[in-house]
């Protein structure tokens, strides 16, 4: 795991951390939003049905109580609002106090729609003149309800009159948006929070995952350098042995056997230092039609052996920041699988194209056994389709999966896909 993987990693662990905070934080003020503007017009809603049932004027009657006031609340919602009424009388509010506490005044107009009655000396902005003409526009609207200038009104039917309430609520929207504000603050005091004790703690928290990707990094190298020694052994009594009594289908497979653990550990060793080798080089911008050419060369001679067509259709100028050693290992690792997969007399094609900054690289070859394949498991390390089929073509099931990692390095993508008996590996590194 290099530098960038492990600031990836850390990068992912804050993001992640902090949007999941951030979004518990906007669930839990939502709710607490949302809760008080219900709680807020359920009350404007019920000041208009109390006013209503007094005929548009509320009065001074000491022999209101908080029993009394309750009455005026329907049955079935007393438990949603008796909490609320409950802590407006223990705070010491008497009945008269809360009279005066609704702002407010009310017009009745009679058939002919002539007002009939005024009532303003609740509200000290507005007079009788004023209210009538404020309730004149409400009269000739169309909706029953409605906001004007910080007051809410609702029109309603009284017998053969039609009663023009208008109650200001600018303090209930006032507290409304107070709270809002107040929410919105402390989400974003803490968001930036909570990303900052998460980039404090992130290092402790991926630790364990770096020491573990570094052990198991030490432990390929290691054991690749401990199989060496046995296997250059077995190589050489093998070799003695053919001198000596003459070469036989036993110790010929013994060398192919030796041939492939020598193959396998190298690819598992350079699987765990690739990594490290990005670390160590400077990017630079490379002519990467010119590197792949050079790659995809080497196999001419074993194409045409092999009777397979190798054709190039790799654009000049092609070029890319990136580091030349892994773009010419993912054009051979491709190179390589099209042309020990292809089939007998087929045609292997390697084409190059810019796009943007970056680059795309496919690899097609023919494949007539190829429909009905998952293609995704190809990419796994160590997966062979055909286990036989792989043991002659000398696969180890990890090259695509190296070539997979060199193209997520930089942010790339590499898929897999057939049609019509051609099976094409393609490949889209950023710049």
């Amino acid at each position: 795991m290099n530098e960038r993987a492990i600031k990836k990693l850390r990068h992912k662990f804050v993001w992640t951390a902090t949007v999941s905070f951030v979004g518990v934080m906007v669930v839990m003020f939502l709710i607490i939003y949302s809760v008080n503007v219900v709680t807020t017009m359920r009350q404007v809603s019920y000041t208009f049905e109390y006013l209503y049932e007094h005929d548009g004027e509320i009065t001074v009657d000491d022999n209101i109580n908080e029993e009394e006031l309750m009455k005026e609340i329907r049955p079935e919602d007393r438990s949603f609002f008796y909490q609320t009424v409950q802590d407006l009388f223990n705070t010491g509010f008497s009945s008269t106090e809360f009279i005066y506490s609704i702002r407010y005044f009310s017009v009745t107009y009679n058939s002919d729609n002539q007002p009939v009655k005024v009532v303003s000396k609740h509200m000290a902005m507005v007079d009788d003149i004023q209210a009538v003409k404020i309730a004149d526009k409400a009269l000739k609207s169309s909706d029953d309800s409605g906001y004007y200038d910080g007051m809410m009104y609702q029109k309603k039917k009284v017998g053969n009159n039609t009663l023009v309430i208008f109650v200001d609520v600018s303090g209930q929207i006032a507290n409304v948006r107070r709270i809002g504000s107040i929410l919105v603050a402390i989400t974003l005091l803490g968001s930036i929070l909570a990303l900052i004790v998460f980039r404090l703690i992130s290092g402790r928290v991926i630790r364990p995952e770096i020491e573990a990707a570094e052990q198991q990094k030490r432990f390929i190298t290691n054991a690749g350098h401990e199989l060496k020694t046995p296997l250059a052994v077995i190589r050489a009594n093998t070799e003695l042995e053919m001198m000596m009594h003459g070469e036989d289908e036993w110790n010929r497979s013994t060398m192919n056997q030796v041939d492939r653990m020598t193959g396998l550990i190298r690819d598992l060793v350079l699987v765990a230092k690739a990594e490290e080798q990005e670390d160590k080089k400077e990017l630079s911008v490379i002519d990467a039609s010119e590197t792949v050419k050079k790659a995809v060369d080497d196999f001419s001679s074993v194409a045409e052996k092999n009777g397979i067509k190798l054709a190039q259709e790799i654009a000049d100028g092609v070029s890319l920041k990136m580091n030349p050693d892994l773009l010419t290992q993912l054009a051979v690792i491709l190179t390589d699988n099209a042309v020990k997969y292809c089939d007998e007399n087929g045609t292997v094609t390697v084409k190059l194209v810019q796009k943007g900054k970056g680059i795309r690289l496919a690899v097609s070859n023919n494949y007539a056994e190829g429909g009905g394949v998952d293609y995704s498991k190809f990419f796994d390390r160590f997966y062979r389709k055909d286990e036989s089929h792989n043991i002659d073509k000398g696969g180890y099931g990890i090259g695509l999966s190296i070539a997979e990692g060199i193209v997520s390095k930089y942010n790339g993508s590499i898929n897999a896909s057939w049609k019509d008996g051609v099976i094409t590996f393609e490949c889209k590194i950023k710049g």
